[in-house]
């Protein structure tokens, strides 16, 4: 098996340094695949009705005490002081209480956007979504590349419901996570269903509610699910997915956890029918959890060989003599017009050498043209990780590009 480490040292991606330990300094190839997996997500949150919003990425002490997480977390959260100049002496400075945290959520910051204003019935179920920059402050012994990491982004989410919407959200989760992993190539995963913890924020009565309600949703949709007690969030209980890779291993990734008690913490409301006030359920989900944990999973369930569409290059345009140089480089031009992610090889270098090369770094077709095919304008294209070449004109492949916009789709049909 391939640490995805490893494979991202051959394909370029990222690497890891000591002087920010859990953090990763993405390369341009690197941020090409970690674009194009924020833009699908993009595209599949707002099929389903969210809304992406951005908060900022410290957010003062007296929220975390209000939402509870500075007693929860205050040890796993990087805080904050604010710095004073010296009256008498402007370049001494000194450093005062810490008044603030780096997020390691977006829960308190999307809440205070529902705040921001009154709101109505009308506008239930409100589903906001950020590609949230979280912090956590693990310890150095746990870091373990992109599995673990001290800065990431999550796909965060998060919905306003009455409980009688919890169902129909429910399956709207599952029905994203079902897309979403179909499209990366995972076809198992499981449910869990994770149960108040002894250490809890709210009363019984809301939990039990919580509780009533996450199951009910889980079972009237007829998966099979284990209960986990004592593993639920402090605000409220959690549906948990795993995915199962290709490895055999499983991967705790979704999760929609079903809160009653931020609510009232908060002391959110809505204006209902009737002119009343009336308290929301908030909703707290994702689908992918932390992206770069995410493309290390995928890294290693695919062996570095990565869905066309997702790829950070789709093709590479390899010449194998200077005559097939202008042919390539027309190929390549009018690739890249039609938005595919291509790069040119038109260096003065053996077809094998650069084929080598190429299948290395795991981008997943090669065109390879030559004299002959510059004089029929065609092309030979070749998928990484086989031997087979496909023989056709630039139309021809224009016209199956356009299939590589829909994840899971297949090359060779």
């Amino acid at each position: 098996m391939a640490d995805h480490r490893e494979l991202a040292r051959d394909m370029d991606l990222f690497h890891f340094e000591e002087h920010s330990p859990g953090m990763v300094f993405w390369h341009p190839q690197g941020l090409r695949l970690f674009r194009s997996i924020e833009d699908f997500m993009r595209q599949v949150y707002q099929g389903y009705g969210f809304e992406e919003v951005r908060s900022p990425i410290a957010l003062s002490r007296s929220l975390w005490e209000r939402s509870k997480h500075w007693e929860k977390f205050r040890q796993g959260m990087f805080v904050v002081g604010s710095v004073e100049a010296d009256t008498d002496d402007e370049s001494a400075l000194s450093v005062i209480s810490p008044d603030y945290a780096l997020k390691p959520m977006s829960c308190p910051a999307h809440i205070a956007i529902y705040q921001s204003r009154k709101r109505s019935y009308r506008e239930n179920p409100m589903r906001l979504m950020e590609f949230g920059i979280c912090h956590r402050n693990e310890l150095s012994g746990t870091l373990s590349g992109c599995m673990r990491l001290r800065q990431f982004v999550q796909d965060d989410a998060h919905i306003f419901c009455r409980a009688s919407d919890v169902q129909s959200e429910i399956s709207n989760f599952l029905n994203m996570v079902q897309q979403v992993y179909a499209a990366f190539g995972y076809d198992q995963f499981s449910l869990q269903i994770s149960l108040r913890p002894e250490q809890r924020l709210g009363s019984d009565r809301l939990w039990d509610e919580a509780e009533s309600v996450l199951v009910k949703g889980v079972q009237s949709l007829g998966h099979s699910y284990k209960l986990a007690p004592n593993e639920g969030a402090f605000y409220g209980p959690k549906l948990e997915i795993s995915l199962h890779d290709r490895l055999g291993r499983s991967w705790q990734c979704g999760t929609i956890q079903v809160d009653f008690n931020l609510p009232q913490v908060f002391e959110l409301a809505f204006v209902n029918e009737l002119g009343e006030l009336e308290r929301p359920v908030m909703l707290h989900q994702a689908i992918l959890g932390s992206l770069e944990r995410w493309i290390g999973i995928l890294l290693e369930h695919h062996g570095g060989a990565l869905p066309v569409w997702a790829a950070p290059t789709q093709v590479a345009v390899a010449s194998i003599s200077d005559k097939a140089s202008a042919w390539a480089e027309t190929i390549f031009l009018r690739l890249r017009q039609l938005g595919v992610r291509v790069e040119l090889h038109n260096q003065n270098r053996t077809i094998s050498k650069k084929i080598r090369e190429l299948s290395k770094r795991k981008i997943p077709l090669i065109a390879i043209v030559g004299e002959q095919e510059a004089m029929s304008q065609r092309l030979n294209l070749r998928c990484n990780g086989t031997l087979i070449q496909q023989e056709m004109s630039l139309a021809e492949l224009e016209h199956k590009l356009a299939d590589l916009s829909m994840p899971g789709a297949s090359f060779f049909t």
